[in-house]
């Protein structure tokens, strides 16, 4: 149990300045993706936070007007089934109960969100095995988390080898467990990377049509870029002679040193593609599926025509904060960018508002009454 995690002051939040909120549950991530820094910087021993600190944070922004609230963890869905079902096969009865007793508190805590006024939109990280578990996505779907991002990755079995999250599933079977979770009426942020070492340039086509037939309510797709601490920045860096691999005199392998407008954008590990082609592909991906006509398609779960324009809107200023990001792309469009993508924001900043509930009560913990019924994945 993580209690020794000190509470943000909500109070010190400028209220204008931001669209949602954000609290932290959980910290440990669990697996060891090559791309990853997080397991390494924060362990891989999942600790949660007590329900009771995570719910007095929540509420303090909720009073404050924050109805969007993003759960900031690496990964909500800290105890697989698949976790549970390898310690019962160990017969390893300490740990299984220590698994748990970690799912029992993920319940607990979404049971209390449950109790919040149903305006209130929460939002996450996940991994994708949560969408085999069907008790868990009701349990989000009642305590309002209607949006998580996944790592989907990949999409063919060499790229989901190349960083390490062979877990992940690919074809047909990918497609399916994607739209588990919007059956269930949790709406997905795809995140895909491009730049792999078993990138073609097919992989390109078969991302964005494995995007669009899931029912992806959003999508990003990145580019490779080796992070210090990572599995692949080590191997990346026992490829790279410092000698002469330098921009004004600094070694690529400490490019955070290099000034931004002078700094490459592309680190390839065994790149089958040349940089620019890498850049070209993505930002054809990021402009195929955030057209018009694909991000209005995508729109139709919305019934009235002002809440499908916001939602136009909102992909709008997504994309433009990717926008000519590329690999060439000089540091005056990259402001130049920002800068749109800030005056877009700030109408969209009232679509996400709520009115402030300064009285608004913690709820209580399980057990003082009856549980609720969850809600149908309908």
């Amino acid at each position: 149990m993580l209690t020794s995690f000190p509470p943000r002051d909500g109070t010190l939040i400028p209220r204008k300045s931001y669209m949602w909120a954000s609290v932290q549950t959980v910290r440990g991530y669990p697996k060891h993706c090559s791309v990853c820094s997080v397991w390494r910087t924060d362990g891989q021993k999942p600790r949660q936070r007590p329900a009771d600190a995570v719910v007095e944070e929540i509420v303090q922004s909720r009073r404050l007007g924050f109805r969007f609230i993003a759960l900031a963890d690496d990964n909500f869905y800290p105890v697989t089934l698949t976790d549970l079902e390898l310690a019962e096969r160990q017969k390893n009865k300490a740990h299984l109960e220590q698994l748990k007793a970690i799912r029992a508190e993920r319940f607990e805590l979404m049971s209390r969100l449950a109790r919040l006024p149903k305006d209130t939109v929460f939002y996450t990280q996940i991994t994708m095995e949560a969408a085999e578990d069907d008790e868990f996505l009701d349990a989000m779907k009642s305590a309002h988390i209607l949006g998580a991002l996944v790592g989907v990755e990949a999409v063919t079995p060499d790229g989901l080898k190349d960083v390490y999250k062979d877990f992940n599933l690919s074809g047909q079977a990918l497609i399916d467990r994607l739209k588990n979770f919007r059956s269930h009426g949790i709406h997905v942020l795809g995140s895909f990377i491009f730049g792999l070492p078993s990138d073609k340039p097919a992989t390109f086509d078969a991302t964005a049509a494995l995007a669009d037939a899931a029912d992806l309510t959003f999508a990003q797709f990145v580019i490779l870029t080796p992070f210090p601490g990572t599995v692949d920045f080590a191997k990346w860096e026992k490829t790279v002679d410092v000698t002469t691999a330098q921009v004004n005199g600094i070694p690529l392998t400490r490019r955070w040193l290099i000034p931004q407008e002078s700094r490459p954008k592309y680190f390839g590990l065994r790149p089958t593609m040349s940089a620019d082609e890498v850049r070209q592909r993505t930002q054809a991906v990021w402009d195929k599926f955030y057209s018009f006509d694909s991000i209005w398609r995508r729109s139709s779960f919305l019934k009235s025509l002002k809440a499908r324009a916001a939602f136009v809107l909102i992909s709008k200023i997504y994309r433009q904060m990717y926008a000519d990001t590329g690999i060439t792309t000089d540091s005056a469009r990259m402001a130049r960018s920002t800068k749109i993508a800030s005056w877009l924001a700030k109408p969209c900043r009232l679509l996400f508002a709520g009115r402030p509930m300064p009285d608004l009560e913690v709820p209580p913990s399980p057990g003082m009454y009856p549980e609720p019924e969850m809600a149908s994945g309908d």
